[in-house]
């Protein structure tokens, strides 16, 4: 798995947010187009989850799946080596365990990315354990 700057996931944060165009496009632009296809194919554009399959990012296209509930997909993030994405998919539901595994292992850009997420997801709706965890997001 490719490993990314805190600067690409405070993109997809933004994303997250607002549907930031030029996040994406910054995305694009510095090398992280996976990432921008990744992010469309979460909010359901089939061609960017088929850009995933073919260009070789599986892991994503398999992450978009689990983070759907798809347990299979799961399975095989974990199997293939890619548990941060597993974990990943597991902290946008809010799952204390899996946040802690995230922060265990120092991925701080997917637990920022997961926490917009699952805010997104629960609109209006309060969630104590991420209440409690803040990192001091620089876009708040």
């Amino acid at each position: 798995m490719k490993s990314y700057p805190i600067e690409a996931f405070e993109r997809l944060v933004l994303c997250a947010r607002e549907n930031d165009e030029l996040a994406q496009q910054w995305l694009v632009d510095n090398g992280y187009p996976e990432l921008s296809e990744f992010w469309d194919a979460f909010v359901g554009v089939e061609k960017s989850f088929q850009w995933l399959m073919q260009n070789g990012y599986k892991q994503l296209a398999a992450t978009v799946d689990a983070m759907s509930g798809d347990d299979k997909a799961k399975v095989f993030l974990i199997t293939s080596g890619n548990r941060e994405l597993a974990a990943f998919a597991e902290a946008c539901d809010g799952k204390a365990n899996a946040v802690n595994w995230l922060i265990q292992f120092g991925h701080k850009g997917w637990i920022l990315l997961a926490r917009e997420i699952q805010l997104r997801e629960k609109k209006g709706e309060k969630n104590f354990f991420w209440n409690l965890l803040n990192f001091g997001n620089p876009f708040r």
